[in-house]
């Protein structure tokens, strides 16, 4: 497995999963679970990415590509319970023909790190959620996904109970952020306001008295950057939905919860990592992208549901938010038309929107 930076110390994601390690140590292992996992050999480590858990892309000897992700830290019973179910549901949508990657081991284990490997899919070209079209196929893509995941066995579904800091709304502003280095324990007085909104997002999801909603499973990180397209040409108009998704990824971020939740989630984030423009969509874009969610699901939603979905849009650009408030602390830029800008911008119109 050749790489011409086997002795440099690797930083980032990598450093989080594995320690102060040289690359040669990281490949090492790689080797190892691949071999013991899967029965190959490694020729070439071709990706190295990731946010939350490292992840990367390996051409095999005999050809073949796959992609393997090593979670973060120590995984309790019930983490890799939960990581296993999502493995289940990812299998589930492959086998149905869904634009995923289809699982080939996991999660198991290698000197102390859980890993996940699956088959190497990057078909498709970056998108602009910006785009009407675009984002309309992330939209329908979404109700497929949650449609399709109605079949996932109840056991699996029960063990989905482990969601990612940024769906954990339940006791408000704020839970143990998803990555160690965000520190929520004290926000700085100038940006107390991020708490505040969070605040009254988190009164509205928890607040009592209203029917009991379909717990569904979707994923909480439906995002353009998640997601990979069909190539369209510059002949196809803003309302042509030829536009579809071709690959999507980060199928351990599965949460159960209604669909307004998840809908909501995916509202507040669709836009970030597109081509061009804001990271944040605006409160008209969220809108058209919840009424596009009642479209694709086959009923408008309810004034309650409006509510709830409208308030985790706010949670969600809230968290987003609190997470740039430390990216800025650390000196680090923020993206163009980030969620604070856009929470700053426009307040409460998150929170108040209808369709």
């Amino acid at each position: 497995m050749a790489d011409d930076s086997a002795d440099d110390v690797v930083d980032g994601i990598q450093r989080a999963t594995f320690g102060a390690v040289p690359t040669s140590t990281v490949d090492d292992w790689l080797r190892r679970h691949v071999s013991e996992r899967l029965g190959g050999d490694v020729d070439e480590v071709v990706l190295r990415s990731g946010r939350v858990n490292a992840v990367f892309g390996l051409r095999l000897e005999s050809g073949n590509r796959v992609v393997v992700k090593v979670q973060r830290g120590h995984l309790d019973e019930g983490r890799t319970d939960a990581l296993a179910a999502a493995v289940e549901a990812q299998r589930l949508l492959a086998s149905s023909g869904y634009p995923c990657p289809a699982p080939l081991d996991g999660p198991a284990t290698t000197a102390g790190l859980t890993a996940t490997v699956d088959s190497w899919l990057d078909e498709g070209v970056p998108g602009d959620a910006h785009r009407p079209a675009t984002r309309r196929a992330v939209v329908r893509s979404l109700a497929e996904h949650v449609e399709l995941l109605r079949a996932l066995p109840a056991a699996h579904r029960d063990a989905l109970r482990h969601p990612p800091a940024w769906a954990v709304y339940q006791g408000g502003p704020w839970p143990t952020p998803h990555d160690p280095v965000f520190d929520f324990s004290s926000t700085p007085p100038e940006h107390a306001w991020v708490d505040e909104v969070a605040a009254r997002a988190a009164a509205v999801l928890t607040r009592g008295g209203s029917p009991v909603a379909e717990r569904l499973v979707g994923h909480s990180d439906w995002y353009c950057g998640n997601l990979r397209f069909s190539p369209t040409t510059a002949a196809q108009t803003e309302h042509d939905d030829a536009v579809r998704v071709t690959s999507s990824w980060d199928w351990d971020s599965l949460v159960v919860e209604s669909w307004p939740v998840i809908a909501g989630m995916a509202a507040a984030s669709f836009t970030d990592s597109s081509t061009s423009g804001a990271q944040a969509p605006t409160p008209e874009e969220t809108a058209a992208f919840l009424a596009e969610a009642d479209d694709a699901r086959g009923r408008s939603s309810t004034p309650d549901e409006q509510r709830t979905a409208a308030a985790m849009v706010s949670w969600t650009l809230a968290y987003n938010a609190r997470c740039l408030v430390d990216v800025a602390a650390m000196g680090l830029p923020l993206p163009q038309g980030s969620t604070t800008e856009a929470l700053a911008e426009h307040g409460d119109a998150y929170l108040r929107l209808r369709w």
